[in-house]
């Protein structure tokens, strides 16, 4: 499995657990994080806002606390406007 659908799967869960709709893996974005970002992949959060009701930052930290919290393999997150940067544990 690639790193961007383990990030898929594990954000459709945090999704259907904080907000209690389901959302479809492939509908969510997951790619590399840029150069002058920190992070190893970027989750976009726009499209989950209509689930949220709240603002981009406020729903990319909770996503990121969500998962930060029940997955191992993320070490780290930070949030910047509607984008999702997160970082893996080392090996």
């Amino acid at each position: 499995m690639t790193p961007e659908l383990f990030l898929q799967k594990k954000a459709a869960e945090a999704v259907r657990v904080l907000y209690g709709t389901e959302v479809a893996e492939t509908s969510l974005q997951v790619s590399v994080t840029r150069k002058e970002f920190e992070g190893d992949y970027t989750l976009v959060v726009f499209p989950l806002l209509k689930i949220s009701h709240a603002a981009p930052e406020a729903t990319g930290n909770a996503i990121g606390a969500y998962l930060s919290e029940h997955t191992p393999e993320i070490a780290a997150y930070n949030c910047v406007k509607g984008f999702l940067n997160l970082s893996f544990s080392p090996v």
